[in-house]
């Protein structure tokens, strides 16, 4: 990836936005790691081959953000979770994280649900409350 890179044990991440402004202003704030969930999350790649990750798409249910993730097969999703909610500033308990309509558990891995390259992760905000 190209701009600044943090390193995340077992999870790559990239923001992608349908809102041309907010991908302007990550591509300007790549430079300098900062920015609103817009930067890139390198991983080294020395003992594990290229085969063992996947790429995940996350994106809201009113799609006007989507987060691109890189984690390894086995990697727990609880991971992946807590790193988009500490990106976009939510706790993991306000929001639901759904794959092929069911929700996501922390110990849920990309091979246990049978994910495959590309696919998407719905965000859901958590509802409370209510009459």
């Amino acid at each position: 990836m190209s701009g600044g890179e943090e390193e995340t044990p077992n999870v790559e991440e990239s923001a992608a936005s349908t809102n041309d402004e907010q991908q302007n202003e990550s591509t300007e704030a790549s430079g300098n790691g900062e920015g609103s969930g817009a930067g890139d999350v390198a991983i080294p790649e020395e003992k594990a081959s290229s085969d063992e990750y996947i790429r995940l798409r996350v994106i809201t249910s009113d799609m006007t953000n989507e987060v691109h993730f890189r984690v390894k097969s086995a990697t727990a999703l609880g991971r992946l979770k807590r790193s988009y909610c500490s990106k976009l500033g939510f706790q993991v308990e306000e929001l639901r994280f759904v794959f092929d309509g069911h929700r996501i558990t922390d110990d849920d891995t990309p091979k246990k649900l049978g994910m495959m390259n590309d696919d998407v992760i719905e965000i859901y905000q958590e509802r409370t409350g209510g009459k």
